[in-house]
């Protein structure tokens, strides 16, 4: 068998929608009667990484049992420059000082025997010589052990240089410290076959920004959520990031009765778990979640208003030229402390412009599922020429 192996930045969101990318894939070969991948997948969260996985991708991995894999040593190098427990700053510095070197640890742990485990636990030995594919979304390494394609919402170096344009007030990070990571984004983004940029990304505000003549635009690289119309009660849906400070923001929600649904009860307390597939649902007046590109799109492609924390200046900038963006494009709003009646009124208000953009992108890429529209090209170019 060969293998792709993903690549990624921090949270949950970029290793979910890697493996979506490599399951899309995986169909696109299907069709054409081609060979299946394998799909290696860095380890970085441990037991919670697996079961997120289980429950997002348990229904694949019974149709194709054993075909994601989780690579723990690879999990340990991206964790070693990722943000985590650390500030940003912290992260943007170790990554800096460590990211060529932990680049090359992959690379070396990627070329030799590898013992990966499947969503079961079960143990399996692969040969990474037979890796012959490699996805990424905003890696903070590289790998280069196999032709590599981005699919992402911005470039990091895009951000970095963004920065420079910012006051320090509004965006607390060392500018020098800024200025010696852009050189590092810039070689991982050099390195990739193709690159597709999805619309909207965070500095779709902007119009047009193509840095590299291998670029292309795609649809939002999420996996459209499906419709869900099953009885609920009217409430709002919370993506725990760890963000504090919301109790009161909760507490109207209930005066008002409404429920609070949630992926993380202990976070919020009194709030019932389900998963964000309930987020079409429309009983559901808005979700609150920090402004990462994979739950505005669950937002946006089903309609639903999105309303985000106001930005803290200690935080990934990229957070920042989101939320911007966001309200720039009428896609969601900052929360700065409204009460939760006017927060409602704001956020129903987002309708119609959701609709719109929504409208736009059917247009112009004749589908929502960027999935789908990048896997098509990447077989294309990488299987077929």
């Amino acid at each position: 068998m060969r293998y792709i192996v993903t690549n990624f930045a921090y949270g949950t969101g970029p290793y979910l929608r890697t493996t979506e990318l490599a399951i899309a894939l995986n169909q696109r070969l299907f069709e054409l009667g081609r060979e299946r991948l394998g799909i290696i997948v860095p380890w970085v969260y441990g037991e919670k990484q697996r079961s997120i996985m289980r429950e997002e991708f348990g229904g694949y991995n019974t149709v194709h049992p054993g075909e994601i894999l989780l690579d723990s040593h690879l999990g340990v190098l991206l964790r070693s420059v990722f943000y985590g427990n650390n500030t940003y700053e912290q992260a943007l510095s170790l990554w800096v000082e460590r990211g060529d070197a932990a680049s090359r640890e992959a690379q070396s742990h990627l070329l030799g025997i590898l013992e990966l485990e499947d969503l079961s636990g079960r143990r399996v030995t692969v040969a990474g010589g037979e890796i012959v594919l490699e996805l990424n979304r905003a890696p903070r390494l590289t790998y280069a052990v196999a032709p590599s394609y981005s699919a992402t919402f911005a470039h990091i170096s895009a951000i970095l240089r963004a920065v420079l344009e910012v006051p320090e007030a509004e965006i607390r990070v060392d500018r020098e410290l800024v200025r010696r990571a852009i050189p590092l984004a810039e070689r991982i983004e050099r390195l990739q076959r193709l690159h597709f940029v999805a619309e909207p990304g965070t500095f779709s505000y902007l119009g047009t920004r193509m840095r590299y003549p291998n670029e292309e635009s795609s649809p939002p690289i999420a996996r459209p959520l499906a419709t869900n119309n099953k009885p609920l009660a009217p409430g709002i849906y919370v993506t725990v990031t760890g963000i504090p400070g919301l109790e009161r923001l909760y507490q109207e929600a209930r005066g008002l009765g409404l429920t609070i649904y949630t992926n993380d009860p202990e976070a919020v307390p009194g709030a019932k778990r389900l998963l964000p597939h309930v987020i079409p649902n429309p009983a559901i007046k808005f979700q609150f979640a920090r402004s990462g590109w994979g739950s505005i799109w669950n937002s946006q492609l089903s309609g639903t208003p999105f309303v985000t924390p106001a930005y803290d200046p200690t935080d990934d900038p990229e957070i920042y030229f989101n939320n911007r963006c966001l309200e720039e494009l009428g896609l969601g709003i900052s929360y700065r402390r409204e009460s939760f009646k006017k927060l409602l009124e704001l956020a129903e208000a987002l309708r119609p412009r959701i609709k719109a953009i929504n409208r736009a992108i059917l247009a112009r890429f004749g589908t929502y599922d960027g999935n789908r529209y990048i896997a098509e090209r990447i077989v294309d170019r990488h299987f077929t020429e």
